[in-house]
């Protein structure tokens, strides 16, 4: 069983090597964006309080993955955090909304979907080992749908989706961020899918914990939330 680490605030200076974060992956990316757009600087707003200057890069999955598009991390940057954001893919898909013939068939549509999630998750695990860089990978947060029962399909189809992500940190031996233990009141939504600022504010915090503690000693498949 992999060991769950309650994370604790690290001291200051202790965590001045963390520089410039690349986000690789889509799950943060929208939000990020938008903090853009107010005044001042979306390190700031994701990670406040910190008297240290660091930088965030977004790498958009879809940039990793496609051969055409080759894209090698900043060579100054210092730190990974893999975040796939599966509810929208699952919405976007129609897995929901379909109407198969069994169950049987509905079961082989999701699981052929966590199929081509999973190596988009592998393609994205390679990039940032060949970075040889402190990295931790995310789950995926679970979605917030006021009817009951699209709720209950939505988070049964994205439980398969964090399985593969699960499988795939585990076989890497990379440290996890459990954002389904973390994100969990329903300030930390602003819709279905989206986190709102307080539960970007909530996530981002955990992630740099976690980052602070796989870059002092070896990482592992452990869980921080």
């Amino acid at each position: 069983m992999m060991p769950i680490r309650e994370t604790a605030t690290p001291v200051a200076n202790d965590a001045t090597c963390i520089r410039h974060v690349v986000l690789i992956g889509d799950a943060l990316g929208e939000l990020a964006r938008t903090l853009q757009r107010d005044p001042g600087s979306v390190e700031s707003k994701l990670v406040p309080g910190r008297r240290e200057a660091w930088r965030l890069t977004l790498l958009p999955a879809g940039d990793i993955v496609k051969p055409s598009l080759p894209r090698e991390l900043p060579c100054d940057a210092t730190h990974v955090v893999i975040s796939i954001e599966g509810n929208c893919a699952i919405e976007s898909s129609e897995l929901l909304r379909g109407r198969p013939a069994s169950y049987e068939e509905a079961l082989a549509r999701l699981s052929f979907a966590a199929d081509q999630f999973e190596c988009v998750v592998q393609a994205l695990i390679r990039a940032s080992q060949a970075a040889r860089l402190p990295t931790v990978i995310c789950t995926m947060w679970p979605p917030r749908h006021p009817e009951p029962t699209r709720q209950r399909a939505a988070s049964a189809a994205l439980a398969i989706f964090n399985d593969r992500i699960l499988r795939r940190a585990v076989e890497a031996r990379l440290p996890i961020v459990d954002l389904r233990a973390v994100c969990t009141e329903a300030e930390d939504f602003a819709g279905p899918t989206l986190l709102s600022r307080a539960g970007l504010a909530k996530a981002a915090n955990t992630v740099w914990l976690a980052l602070y503690e796989v870059s002092r000693r070896s990482p592992g498949a452990e869980v921080f939330c």
